[in-house]
C-alpha cells in the first residue's frame, strides 16, 4: 500500500468527522469510555501518536507500518485497515480516520490533565455496509475499554 493509496481518505465523511474532533452523528455503530493514566498528557500523547507502540497496547494490533503525511497501516485481528491522523494537538487531541473493506471509522482522543495524571477519553464511531455486522456498538465498548487498558500499562512506569 502507497502513500497515494490514503489520498481516498480524505474524500469520506469520516474524514471530516476526525478533522472535526468529532465522531459521526449518523453512524449505526458508536461507543466510548476514558481511564485515569498516572502520566502528564503529553506523554500519553506521544505514546498513542508513535502506531509503533500499539501492539504493546493490544495483541490483535499487528503489521504497523508508518507512512508519510501522519498515514499507517495496520490489522486488528485479520483485519487489514488503513488510517491517516487527522487532528494531532499534542498533549490535548488525536483524531484518525480508518477505512477497511465496508467501513468507515472516526477516532477521536481527548487528553485532559487532572492534576498530575491524565484522564483519557476514548470515542469511536463507524459506518458502512459492513459495519453492523461487524461489530456491534457494546462490543466496541469492550474494544475501547481494553485499548485505554493496554494505553494505560504502557505509560505508567512500573
Amino acid at each position: 500500500m502507497t502513500t497515494g493509496d490514503m489520498v481516498r481518505l480524505e474524500h469520506t465523511e469520516a474524514w471530516r468527522f476526525a478533522q472535526e474532533g468529532r465522531l459521526d452523528p449518523s453512524a449505526p455503530v458508536a461507543a466510548s469510555g476514558s481511564i485515569a493514566i498516572a502520566r502528564a498528557p503529553e506523554a500519553v500523547w506521544r505514546l498513542l501518536r508513535d502506531v509503533t507502540n500499539w501492539p504493546e497496547i493490544r495483541a490483535d494490533v499487528q503489521d504497523v507500518i508508518a507512512l508519510d503525511g501522519g498515514a499507517f497501516t495496520w490489522s486488528a485481528g485479520p483485519i487489514p485497515v488503513r488510517s491517516r491522523f487527522a487532528m494531532a494537538e499534542p498533549g490535548r487531541m488525536l483524531t484518525w480516520c480508518t477505512l477497511a473493506a465496508g467501513l468507515e471509522a472516526v477516532h477521536v482522543y481527548r487528553f485532559d490533565a487532572i492534576g498530575s495524571t491524565t484522564r483519557l477519553t476514548a470515542a469511536e464511531s463507524m459506518r458502512g455496509p459492513l459495519a453492523e455486522q461487524a461489530i456491534s456498538s457494546p462490543q466496541l465498548e469492550t474494544q475501547i475499554a481494553s485499548w485505554l487498558e493496554g494505553i494505560k500499562v504502557l505509560a505508567e512506569p512500573r
